[in-house]
């Protein structure tokens, strides 16, 4: 994998800045698979601050230039006349130093593109470190022991900083298994932080804050007309990805394709643009899963060259181990198996850059709660006093929730006293669970079990302002893209060894999307019927008509079914009770349900738990 690390403080220990920049540096690129990184590792330091970057772009380095170091890794589209011209000539690195000379913090807003970046001043004792807008680049931080700013693209490279203290506390392994991934701004150490999308960290004169140096420029706008919107929409999509895949071999490029909209429109525009291009897809036996037939349909329909590859048990236990120890943070997302091995297929096929679909979803309104939310408000409409006098008193009455048309009404009534966003969490296990049902006695203790929802409502409102279905779409930019599949794809595309592109996350193709009104995105109260309606006459019928589904993972089936993959994941949920975080009660009543076909709510912790224990393995 690739990413920056550094420090601004002074060393008090008796190593050379050197060697800690090098250590720090060596720590983004982890495990055989990737280890030709290193040889990419550049650093610069002094005793009062450094920078170590590994980039697979070869324009990125690090910069010293007047009082400043800086480096950027990954690709910036300057909007600003003068740096994008000092950027072509000098870098963007020295384009970075001129910007914050001219307007600090302010630099990062003329910042587009897929990036971080870490400027450091020791004379002036000031420190910058930022990610791009929609956080395909993480970055953690944190202050080492000295009150040293200290940060890294991984919690590995903070970690090797001297003396820097990094614990795994009950909160944090309460927080990883309500949501199955860290979720910023937090990690699964408590004295490290990482940022949100479009988030800056600045330190200056030992004093640390952070701020959102862009905001999605969501509309205000209600209604419009959905032909212009159409026309509009196809013409960024064109430029969007004409912007993805500038400088790309065309012999050397791909796609993921689930036959889903998203991929099968990348997959499209691949051909429209590329004039060429290899489609790769997952299937399983398992036809609940599989969803290779529209992949099939879209590569016909666009007559690419098609790649299958079906995964079976064996694969998953050839690859767990492997994805325990490439996340810095554990990671719980069961559909990493098939992105890994995706990806694996299309490296092994002479392809260096991916396209993935990733975004469409939180851009163009098509997850299901976006409609059943609204729905649920709906039920607020009834006046307050019918509600309360009549309704709610009758829904109440023994027997009402299996009357066919009340036990409707029965769950409106029940949702709705839910505020949002933690409605939206409503239905996990968690929600009605008390963190002493799972943890023992002493890490209950320790656990704020509203902490999970405190993350959710300060993403939630972040736009106070902006209208329900937009406040989602915030939210699942921030947990379900940023915190969630693009880390999965981003580092199960670093372990196969391909990069991956995301021609959604455009940042002109993302302010567009913004702007289109509410009930255009879901006109008729129907997901993603505005960006169905644009592409009628691109894609093929049977996409644009199909079930969501996605690159999901048959695990429960199979973990029941198969011995290896039963005997690999139960003896590490069994290796976990000696870490003293959950019951042992609880843990053998996750391992019973690896052991029944029956629906358990404790057998969906199965694969988290066991991804975390082989990750304390791997890293601790």
């Amino acid at each position: 994998m690739t990413g920056l690390s550094g420090w601004l403080g002074a060393l008090n220990g008796a190593d050379t800045p050197d060697n800690i920049a090098t250590q720090m540096g060596d720590c983004l690129s982890r495990g055989a698979y990737d280890r030709q990184f290193r040889d990419n590792l550049k650093t610069k330091a002094t005793r009062d601050g450094g920078l170590g970057l590994i980039s697979r772009y070869p324009v990125n380095t690090i910069v010293e230039e007047d009082d400043f170091i800086a480096t950027i890794c990954g690709k910036v589209v300057w909007q600003n006349a003068a740096l994008r011209s000092l950027a072509a000539e000098k870098g963007d690195e020295a384009a970075l130093i001129e910007g914050y000379k001219r307007y600090e913090t302010k630099v990062l807003q003329e910042m587009q593109g897929a990036w971080s970046a870490a400027l450091i001043s020791p004379k002036r004792k000031v420190a910058l470190v930022a990610i791009d807008r929609m956080g395909v680049y993480p970055l953690c931080y944190g202050l080492g022991k000295g009150r040293e700013f200290v940060f890294s693209s991984v919690t590995g490279g903070m970690r090797a900083f001297p003396n820097f203290a990094a614990s795994v506390s009950p909160q944090a392994i309460y927080n990883y298994l309500y949501f199955f991934v860290a979720p910023a701004p937090t990690t699964i150490f408590d004295e490290i932080m990482k940022l949100e999308a479009a988030q800056f960290a600045y330190f200056k004169d030992g004093e640390l804050s952070t701020g959102y140096y862009w905001e999605m420029p969501y509309t205000t706008e209600t209604a419009g007309d959905i032909e212009d919107w159409s026309a509009r929409l196809i013409n960024q999509l064109d430029r969007s990805m004409l912007n993805t895949i500038e400088g790309v071999n065309p012999d050397t490029l791909g796609a993921f394709l689930s036959g889903g909209l998203d991929s099968s429109t990348v997959a499209g525009l691949m051909m429209k643009h590329n004039g060429k291009g290899k489609t790769f897809t997952i299937g399983f036996d398992d036809p609940k899963y599989d969803e290779s037939e529209f992949a099939q349909i879209a590569a016909r329909h666009f007559s690419t060259d098609h790649n299958e590859y079906f995964v079976v048990p064996e694969d998953v236990t050839a690859v767990q181990e492997k994805i325990a120890e490439i996340y810095d943070e554990p990671y719980g997302n069961t559909s990493a198996v098939p992105a890994y091995y995706c990806a694996k297929m299309a490296k092994e096929n002479g392809i260096e850059v991916l396209l993935a679909g990733d975004g469409g979803d939180e851009l163009f309104a098509g997850n299901e709660r976006y409609v059943s939310m609204q729905k649920v408000e709906k039920y607020g409409l009834i006046p307050r006093g019918f509600r309360k006098g009549v309704m709610e008193p009758i829904l109440s009455l023994p027997g009402v929730r299996h009357m066919p048309v009340l036990s409707k009404a029965h769950s409106l009534s029940k949702r709705y006293a839910i505020p949002m966003p933690d409605r939206l969490y409503s239905y996990g296990f968690f929600y009605d669970q008390t963190a002493d049902g799972v943890f023992t006695s002493d890490a209950a203790a320790q656990v704020n079990p509203d902490l999970p929802l405190e993350i959710l409502r300060k993403k939630y409102y972040h736009y106070g302002d902006s209208q329900m279905v937009q406040r989602m779409m915030h939210l699942d930019l921030q947990i379900t893209l940023a915190d969630n599949d693009l880390r999965k794809v981003n580092r199960m595309c670093d372990l196969a060894g391909v990069e991956v592109r995301y021609p959604f996350l455009d940042s002109e193709l993302v302010d567009f999307a913004a702007g289109v009104p509410t009930d255009v995105l879901l006109k008729g109260g129907e997901l993603r019927s505005f960006f169905k309606y644009a592409l009628r006459d691109f894609l093929p019928q049977e996409v644009l008509t199909k079930e969501k589904h996605g690159f999901g993972l048959p695990f429960m089936s199979w973990v029941y079914q198969d011995k290896g993959i039963n005997e690999q994941v139960c003896d590490n949920l069994t290796d976990f009770k000696k870490r003293g975080f959950l019951m042992p009660s609880f843990i053998d009543e996750v391992i019973a349900a690896c052991h029944t076909d029956e629906p358990s709510g404790a057998g969906g912790f199965s694969w988290d738990v066991a991804m975390l224990e082989l990750w304390f393995k791997k890293h601790l």
